[in-house]
């Protein structure tokens, strides 16, 4: 299905008044945009390549995902997820004699999950971009792997076209923070890391934005730097570089075992990197390091608005810098 509806092509109402936000929503997802992102989920479902045709798993999927939400949120039914003001208007959907489309259309695993994402309160961010992320893995595991594109697909157009400041990138919620930095930095970085040879550090980058998303900038702090040492030292293997200790009075370290001093000095002693950025990779060794410092200093302090917003932007910086240098390192030495 197209991006566009299933015609293809943007009707004369987008066209006149095409949707633009200068600022992007992260804190509140609109009831349209989850009715639009569970309408792609189904039409996805019965037009994607399966992994075993011509079977389509449909109660499987949903059925999966509604266990995985449950399980990890500790409640044993949906409806303790919701809102009490709304409990009456679930169970009467859920009633017998119903006759509402949703009855007629859908089986009662995908009624109960259509129904938690559509009346789950819009301001509970955190529960609806759980939902379409464990949503999108369950479809994805059950299909092809060229389907994890077209979802990723489907689904952004939705958050772009809602002003919802999140993509879907492999099967992963990425806050996207700004758009520039994220299309032209963040996106391709993550590109690069999802192949097979980089899988280490890919999931090291993808979990530091997950901790970020939920506000651990001491987590995403550290998993950007491991993502990053990750990333030198599968550059080093695959180029079978010995390592270079800058310390002639310290003995050279494993592989595993070398820290980010190491691996930078190896990379720049093997290779015809600049000398500039040689420094700049050192710089961001200790800038990383200073970030995560600073957020240890606080730790256990009261947080006031002031200081969770530094903590944002020093977060945000340390992301934003990790995944360029990435980004430079693969497309210069892979």
């Amino acid at each position: 299905m197209s991006n566009n509806g299933s015609t293809g092509r943007e009707l004369y109402s987008e066209r006149m008044f095409p949707t633009s936000f200068d600022v992007l929503r992260y804190e509140v997802i609109p009831e349209k945009a989850r009715i639009q992102i569970f309408q792609h989920f189904n039409n996805l479902i019965d037009e994607l390549p399966s992994k075993n045709e011509p079977y389509v798993y449909r109660d499987a999927i949903f059925n999966n995902a509604m266990k995985d939400i449950l399980l990890r949120r500790g409640v044993l039914d949906y409806v303790e997820l919701l809102p009490s003001g709304v409990y009456s208007n679930v169970n009467y959907l859920n009633g017998d004699n119903n006759l509402s489309k949703i009855n007629a259309l859908l089986s009662r695993v995908e009624k109960d999950f259509f129904l938690l994402l559509i009346f789950a309160d819009e301001k509970d961010y955190l529960l609806i971009l759980d939902l379409i992320e464990i949503l999108s893995y369950c479809v994805a595991d059950l299909y092809l792997k060229s389907s994890s594109e077209k979802i990723d697909q489907a689904i952004n157009n939705v958050f772009r076209k809602n002003g919802i400041g999140y993509e879907l990138v492999k099967n992963q919620i990425i806050h996207k923070g700004n758009e520039v930095v994220h299309k032209e930095i963040i996106r391709p970085s993550l590109n690069f890391l999802s192949d097979s040879g980089y899988s280490g550090a890919n999931e090291e980058m993808l979990q530091a934005f997950s901790e970020f998303r939920n506000n651990n900038f001491k987590g995403a702090i550290h998993n950007a730097s491991k993502a990053f040492e990750s990333t030198m030292k599968i550059i080093i293997e695959k180029n079978n570089w010995e390592l270079i200790n800058p310390n002639p009075r310290q003995p050279v370290p494993s592989l595993n075992k070398a820290t980010a001093h190491v691996l930078i000095a190896t990379i720049a002693n093997h290779s015809q990197v600049e000398s500039f950025h040689s420094n700049a990779l050192r710089n961001l060794r200790d800038t990383l390091q200073t970030l995560a410092n600073l957020r240890n200093s606080h730790t256990g302090h009261g947080q006031g608005s002031v200081v969770t917003e530094t903590y944002i932007r020093h977060c945000e910086f340390a992301l934003h810098t990790a995944a360029a240098n990435i980004l430079y390192l693969i497309k210069t030495f892979d």
